[in-house]
């Protein structure tokens, strides 16, 4: 069994779209989003903090969309059994990060097609290409 990471809240921070979409597009975009992910430490028992800050696009080229979304998360840590007693921060740090991607991702497709768009749909977040990295 392993440790879980279970969301306890998230409080949205920033939602920002600038739609300059021509009326009839003509070729699809090609715009990948890019994404910034920190956990905050945190004393023990207490739940893990977390912010994503997800940008698509950007405000200074002529990128006919800009999406922000910025967000963070409190995450409970849930352990099973003996096994878990050494928790892995890294597995508890992705799973978090997949959690809160999720919901940026609802968040810009009902805040898209909310603004007159068609829905701008991310693809999902493959877990096994997350590789999480301490930073000092």
């Amino acid at each position: 069994m392993s440790a879980h990471a279970i969301l306890q809240k998230y409080m949205l921070q920033e939602l920002t779209i600038r739609n300059e979409m021509p009326e009839r597009p003509g070729e699809p975009l090609q715009l990948k989003p890019e994404i910034r992910f920190q956990v905050f430490k945190q004393s023990e028992g207490k739940p893990i903090a977390a912010e994503l800050t997800l940008e698509i696009g950007s405000m200074d080229d002529n990128s006919p969309l800009y999406i922000k979304v910025k967000m963070r998360g409190l995450f409970a840590v849930l352990a099973r059994g003996e096994d878990d007693r050494k928790l892995d921060a890294a597995d508890l740090h992705r799973q978090a990060l997949i959690i809160l991607f999720n919901y940026a991702r609802t968040l810009i497709a009902g805040a898209t097609q909310m603004g007159g768009m068609a829905p701008f749909s991310l693809p999902p977040m493959n877990p096994d290409n997350i590789n999480i990295q301490k930073q000092d």
